[in-house]
């Protein structure tokens, strides 16, 4: 069990303000991109994560008859949303997954549940991210235009690449896997939400004793997933988040990193504050 003063934020206390001030120096062109993902109707969805609704909920034409008494004659415009906290571009937070009953830092999570999530480790003890981003472009390195449903990227397999761009994973580093799946977003959901490449069981392995403070890929589950080898079901969320105590960023948009060739970048990243929550919709940011 981690000491008790780190409990909340797992490895991103690896993150020291030391970390941040290095990190900062990694911007160089003045460049930041959107690593987010787009939120609409026409995106994948997962049915266990539940449905995404939109719609207007007030119109201009509402808002100036409704305020006309009002001389200046403002209309005004807002939107109504319907979602899980797993939607889109999300984090899950570390009391997301386990194993039976027990979650990150040996707690039973039954003495914790709430009706709205948990009492301990919800996702708004998650603090801001901001640190060094490793980009593990498996897409370019293999030289196509994405992975194979179903392809485990091995531990072998990221040594090479590391040791191919002259990488070195340091404490507190974000590590992020692009597999080239992310250009399915809303083209392909069918492809996109079924059997996925990514990391298997020995590189969460790896990773969790790497000093990463966080980790993330461009697909659906993060792990890869192979429907003809359905034996377990997310291994590397328990490896990570409940063993590691590492938050999971899934359905990033990385595509225009691996486009500019980067593969260090500052990466920053923070979840709404939703009170007990599992994971956090996120629009992580990449500034190189």
């Amino acid at each position: 069990m981690p000491p008790a003063e780190i409990d909340d934020l797992g490895t991103l206390a690896l993150i020291t303000p030391d970390k941040m001030i290095e990190s900062a120096s990694l911007v160089r062109k003045g460049r930041a991109v959107s690593l987010s993902q787009e939120l609409s109707d026409r995106m994948p969805q997962i049915w266990f994560h539940g449905p995404y609704f939109s719609y207007t909920y007030r119109d201009v034409d509402y808002s100036l008859r409704k305020f006309s008494e009002f001389k200046n004659e403002l209309g005004s415009m807002v939107c109504r949303y319907e979602l899980s906290d797993h939607t889109g571009t999300h984090v899950d937070g570390l009391n997301h997954a386990s194993f039976r009953h027990e979650i990150y830092g040996g707690i039973d999570i039954r003495e914790i549940s709430a009706e709205t999530g948990t009492t301990k480790l919800g996702i708004e003890t998650m603090p801001p991210v901001f640190t060094r981003g490793l980009l593990l472009d498996f897409a370019r390195f293999f030289g196509v235009d994405m992975l194979d449903p179903g392809y485990e990227i091995n531990v072998d397999e990221v040594l090479k690449l590391v040791r191919e761009y002259g990488l070195t994973i340091k404490r507190g580093d974000g590590v992020f896997f692009h597999t080239g799946f992310g250009k399915l977003w809303a083209v392909d959901n069918e492809k996109y939400l079924g059997d996925a490449p990514g990391p298997g069981v020995e590189v969460a392995k790896w990773l969790g004793k790497s000093g990463a403070s966080i980790t993330g890929t461009d697909t659906s589950p993060y792990e890869v997933t192979n429907s003809e080898d359905a034996s377990t079901l997310f291994p590397c969320h328990q490896i990570l988040i409940k063993g590691s105590g590492m938050h999971l960023v899934e359905n990033m948009r990385l595509q225009e990193l691996s486009m500019d060739g980067v593969t260090e970048f500052l990466f920053a990243c923070a979840p709404l504050k939703l009170k007990g929550g599992a994971g956090s919709p996120v629009s992580p940011i990449g500034i190189y």
